[in-house]
């Protein structure tokens, strides 16, 4: 879940090849173990990676793909061990570089990916790729003048890189049509050989360059054309979710949480920020993580994860059974294992926020297995919460019903559904937070939300937008910016538009 960086990285090296002196029966078994590898027969391709080690290969290449197995089942430490090595032996190997720069962005360890990202740069100043992730990672920071210069080298030496046309677009304010970069965009966008995904990109940063313009048909008929496309990449269907939420109110009762024998994990480290996506959850965990004892961890999808191992798999149709047919040591573990995984975060902070909205859907799991961490949910305007999701190029797949306007709402529904369901089942166990009221009165709603998470009121958090904390997802642009309220009923906008989206709110 959540929105996660494209990493273009993966696709740059040369072919891979073990360098001489080798046999030619080592060659033979690096290609099988290649190959074990690529049909996701993990355990034999290490066994096989690990041999030829064994036998005194010394290549980076070698060492680059057993590193990429470690890296999959979550041995970063020891993957980030054997991209050292591979530099070991060819300090300027690039794959080995980008990989490493990556996992020090995936552990937090920001100011180092940063400065591996620039140590690349300044051995191959023309590498888009790595000049693209820099500017991710500084737009995230808030550095957002030199990641807009970035993202303009990278358009002029890759004019068709639509990805930072895309980026580029989400951090820019245009002023008039004059501006040069609508009409790239527009060149680019007519192209009879775009690929579907350039033309996507660029649909979304054209809605964003007519929306700043006020040409709200304009915006949105190129919402409609990215959104279209976006939904033809997938075959969705929300009765598949109507049965998961259906199926999550009636698992986690009243009754059957009471009946519950399950102590969990005491810790109050976590605050878990959720609800809606769009619903100002990335502003709220730049406000608490602008606070001295908080860091902002951003959208982890290590709960959402444990929770769908344990509670959800095809013998049950990926739906939740009774809770009493699961064991109570799953929440124990799940408990367990969340805390351990804060622990791996590059930081000593006493409390972590996480702001992975799709939790909403493991209040339950919480509520038992970290019954003293605090749950923020995010309140937003449904017409304007949908809207903002449609408006939206998600980077991954978990947001399939985002890319019609009738299903978003149905969606939005559904969401209110669960929501009215925890509220009943738990109550005084989440704190609502109204975006509305948060940008209206922002001192008051502040120290209400401070007091929620039982954090002692600090200045900082009155002054967000000027703190470091990072923030990974599209509203990166936004929290840097004082609280505005030029989004607050955005919809009505473009109401003449969103029939579909209008007709399924008003139904509920």
């Amino acid at each position: 879940m959540g929105n996660k960086r494209q990493h273009a990285g993966k696709k740059r090296s040369k072919p891979i090849k073990l360098r001489p002196p080798v046999t030619s029966q080592q060659k033979a078994r690096f290609q099988q173990a290649i190959h074990a590898h690529s049909v996701g027969q993990l355990a034999a391709a290490e066994a096989g990676y690990r041999a030829l080690i064994a036998d005194k290969i010394r290549t980076p290449e070698l060492f680059c793909r057993l590193a990429l197995i470690c890296a999959q089942s979550e041995r970063r430490d020891e993957a980030d061990s054997l991209w050292k090595k591979a530099l070991a032996i060819d300090p300027g190997f690039l794959e080995a570089q980008m990989n490493l720069a990556d996992s020090y962005q995936l552990a937090g360890d920001l100011d180092r990916a940063v400065r591996t990202y620039r140590k690349i740069l300044a051995e191959h100043e023309y590498f888009h790729i790595a000049k693209y992730m820099l500017a991710n990672m500084l737009k995230s920071q808030g550095k957002m003048a030199e990641a807009s210069e970035l993202y303009r080298q990278i358009m002029a030496q890759q004019p068709d890189y639509t990805q930072a046309h895309f980026n580029f677009s989400g951090i820019h304010k245009y002023r008039d049509r004059s501006d040069p970069h609508i009409d790239q965009m527009l060149g680019l966008y007519q192209k009879v050989n775009l690929p579907t995904d350039g033309k996507i990109h660029l649909a979304f940063g054209l809605a964003k360059a007519f929306e700043d313009l006020g040409d709200y048909a304009e915006a949105f008929g190129y919402l409609q054309s990215g959104n279209d496309l976006r939904r033809s990449e997938f075959h969705y269907d929300i009765e598949s979710d109507r049965s998961l939420i259906r199926s999550i109110i009636e698992c986690f009762s009243q009754q059957a949480l009471n009946r519950l024998q399950v102590s969990g994990e005491s810790s109050n480290r976590p605050i878990f920020i959720l609800g809606m996506p769009r619903s100002g959850t990335s502003l709220v965990e730049k406000i608490i993580a602008s606070h001295s004892e908080v860091y902002g961890a951003g959208e982890l999808d290590t709960l959402f994860a444990l929770g769908t191992r344990h509670f959800l798999g095809a013998a049950n149709n990926f739906e939740y059974q009774a809770l009493d047919t699961y064991s109570p040591d799953i929440f124990n573990e799940i408990g367990k294992t969340y805390l351990q995984q804060l622990a791996a975060l590059n930081t000593d902070a006493k409390r972590v926020t996480d702001k992975m909205p799709f939790n909403m859907m493991m209040i339950g799991i919480i509520s038992v297995a970290l019954p003293n961490a605090k749950i923020i949910h995010c309140v937003r305007d449904a017409r304007d919460t949908c809207l903002s999701i449609y408006k939206q190029n998600f980077t991954t797949g978990n947001y399939r019903f985002a890319y019609d306007l009738k299903t978003v709402a149905q969606f939005y529904n559904l969401y209110s559904e669960l929501m009215t369901h925890w509220h009943a089942a738990l109550p005084g166990r989440i704190y609502d937070v109204r975006y509305e009221d948060l940008t209206a009165d922002p001192d008051q709603e502040i120290r209400k939300l401070l007091s929620a998470c039982d954090l002692a009121f600090e200045e900082d958090c009155l002054r967000f937008e000027k703190t470091e904390a990072v923030v990974k997802t599209a509203s990166a642009a936004q929290v840097r910016q004082p609280m505005y309220r030029s989004s607050v009923a955005l919809w009505e906008r473009y109401e003449a538009f969103l029939q579909p989206m209008l007709d399924e709110l008003g139904a509920e």
